[in-house]
């Protein structure tokens, strides 16, 4: 999701008025770039090797066959990516997606039709898994690469020891990407900065569900299988795209949002769910209404194409909750400070990303977590006084900035939950309620469906206040100390 600007210089004209004309011809033709090998980064600060450069993915066409083995960690899938996108500078004689093969194998690549020769690069100790593809021709404009592969998807342990990725459970298998783990599942350019829509075909035996993004337009049963279609058609990055396959029951809904809208619930709930946690989980799938009304006082529109959830019993190094576009994920049961966490993420994290994972996860994370005390009526600058409070000027808490996490095992830590929520409520304080809601909406306004961090942010909120806030935002986001407590 970038812009890039060329302009054709025809004469430069010098402070005297001499103009030099550039040369023409085969002089000139001599000054155009040739193809390129695409950079294999994005460029983030905390994954320096995955992600991509070169191109911009516009669509993902997925095509995934899941067939459980006695040994379920053996489990295979039979698959088809088709990544449809635009070259964005020079044209690429080569290019790279992320893959995490594991088990995988690719057995060919084609691009635009014709086959392109392919190697896979591997080096975990890096996080670097690329798939580099070749075209017979080099690529410019928009092009389409179809990946065909097979085998036994992996999942990807982060650094804090927790699992993403492509997971088995005690009867299917789940698919969760924060940060980086939807590499194990299909190739993609896997930076919450370049987002695309999808299409998401599912195969899996009768009697399983396949839960995804989006709405499902189709579902038909073929055989002793069943085939899902689901279609996600807002921008959506990688790192939220999911799948859940296994025994669940299936709710459906319509939520009215008022004004003649509504969207589409689909929610599913694993029956092994049972007793307070099937109550708590009932009692919170009933208050979609409630919760995305609330939150569209705050922040404007929803800006989802369908709602719901996926409650699952997983195994203990899955144990989170996570925004999946859409359709959150919840492991055995749902609370409601959880529940409104994950439906502010719809907005702050979802429709507008962070681009870089080790400056910005704290804007989206922080909202989440700020937000459930202030559509509980809570008085929030108490709520968040107290929370920094009760932690001394001394404690290591403070020592990783929310905009400048240097470890990834330290990524999902306190700097972005409370550090974050607290960051929000001494924003509020220092620019004024007005300001500060204003700030909110037209954040959601400008960016939606974008990649957007701390910079957009201190502009536009300096913007819309009037005050200069680069010492706020130093004091706040980026020193390595206890901030400040604004007063009111």
């Amino acid at each position: 999701m970038s812009l890039r600007h060329v302009v054709p210089a025809l004469a430069l004209t010098l402070a005297g008025g001499l103009a030099v004309a550039v040369p023409t011809g085969s002089a000139a033709a001599a000054d155009v770039p040739g193809p390129v090998d695409g950079p294999r980064t994005a460029g983030d600060s905390l994954f320096p090797h995955v992600g991509n450069g070169g191109y911009d993915v516009r669509r993902y066409d997925l095509d995934l066959r899941w067939t459980p083995a006695k040994d379920l960690a053996r489990s295979t899938l039979d698959a088809r990516a088709r990544i449809t996108a635009d070259a964005t500078g020079a044209p690429l004689r080569s290019f790279s997606l992320d893959f995490e093969r594991g088990g995988m194998r690719v057995s060919s690549v084609t691009v635009d039709g014709e086959p392109a020769r392919f190697t896979t690069q591997d080096d975990a100790e890096r996080i670097r898994h690329k798939l580099v593809v070749r075209p017979a021709t080099p690529v410019d404009g928009r092009f389409t690469t179809t990946v065909t592969y097979a085998g036994v998807p992996t999942r990807h342990v982060d650094e804090d020891g927790s699992a993403e990725g492509w997971n088995v459970t005690d009867d299917g298998a789940t698919f969760l990407n924060q940060p980086i783990g939807s590499m194990t599942g299909f190739p993609n350019n896997n930076t919450p900065a370049d987002k695309a829509t999808y299409t998401i075909d599912v195969d899996v035996p009768r009697g399983l569900e396949a839960a995804s993004n989006g709405v499902l337009t189709d579902r038909k049963r073929h055989g002793d299988r069943t085939w899902w279609r689901w279609v996600q058609r807002r921008p959506m990055a990688s790192e939220l795209a999911m799948i859940s396959i296994g025994q669940y029951d299936v709710t459906t809904s319509r939520v009215d949002l008022g004004g003649d809208r509504s969207v589409r619930e689909w929610s599913f709930v694993d029956p092994q769910v049972t007793g307070d946690a099937r109550r708590a989980t009932e009692r919170q799938l009933g208050r979609w209404e409630e919760v995305l009304g609330g939150l569209e006082e705050v922040f404007g529109r929803y800006p989802g194409v369908s709602t719901g959830a996926v409650v699952d019993v997983v195994p203990k190094d899955v144990n989170y909750a996570l925004e999946t576009q859409d359709r959150s994920f919840f492991p055995s049961s749902i609370d409601g400070n959880t529940f409104v966490h994950e439906a502010t993420h719809q907005w702050w994290g979802d429709s507008v990303s962070p681009p870089d994972w080790g400056q910005d996860l704290y804007v989206n994370e922080g909202m989440a977590t700020w937000a459930p005390t202030y559509l509980a009526g809570r008085d929030t600058e108490q709520t968040w006084f107290d929370a920094w409070d009760r932690v001394p000027s001394g404690d290591a808490r403070w020592t990783i900035p929310p905009g400048a996490v240097a470890d990834s095992a330290d990524l999902f830590g306190y700097q972005a939950y409370n550090r974050g929520a607290q960051f929000w409520e001494a924003l509020r304080l220092a620019i004024g309620d007005e300001d500060f809601f204003t700030l909110l909406r037209t954040w959601q306004d400008t960016y939606r469906g974008g990649s957007h961090g701390t910079a957009d942010l201190r502009s536009l909120a300096e913007d819309v206040s009037g005050e200069d806030l680069d010492a706020f935002f130093a004091d706040w986001v980026l020193d390595a100390d206890k901030p400040a407590w604004p007063t009111s």
